[in-house]
């Protein structure tokens, strides 16, 4: 992706703040350093809850990167507006769908605030994703270091100790 730093720079002349420039930047470079994170629904957000919506996915996708898989096919965070009001409170449903090679894991939660529902979402996928690690982390171990068959073995050898002494 061809970024164009005249335009940018002209853009922020116009605002007349280096920090445009660092924001503009950073918006062109987000694809390339997260290929396989997508955002569905922001257009609807102000944009202050835009970029804390941004903010907080991206540093959950960089943990998950980090802590959990490597191999993601798309990570899809999506906002839906339950009804548009101009005055009073909007709810907010946020979804977030994570895709392995062999899995795929979601999360959803509503609520009237962008915070509480992006909070509770992200902490039920990273439950359900630790789960997921924990239960094939002792599958291999006991497939890989040989622990399934020892066990078998001592069992054998115990019946057959047993049936002899009868």
């Amino acid at each position: 992706m061809a970024i164009d730093y005249e335009k940018v720079l002209k853009q922020s002349k116009k605002g007349g703040v280096l920090t445009d420039v660092k924001d503009k930047l950073g918006e062109m470079l987000a694809p390339a350093i997260y290929p396989n994170l997508q955002f569905v629904g922001l257009e609807q957000l102000k944009p202050f809850q835009y970029g804390f919506f941004k903010d907080k996915v991206r540093k959950f996708y960089q943990k998950i990167l980090d802590n959990y898989f490597k191999d993601i096919r798309y990570f899809q965070a999506e906002v839906k507006l339950h009804e548009r009001k101009v005055v009073g409170r909007q709810k907010y449903s946020i979804h977030l769908r994570l895709a392995l090679p062999s899995k795929v894991f979601s999360a959803e939660y509503a609520g009237f605030d962008i915070d509480a529902p992006l909070s509770y979402v992200i902490k039920a996928l990273d439950k359900e994703l630790v789960r997921f690690r924990e239960k094939t982390r002792d599958r291999w171990n006991a497939a890989g270091k040989g622990e399934a068959k020892t066990t078998d073995r001592r069992a054998i050898q115990q019946a057959r100790q047993n049936k002899r002494r009868r």
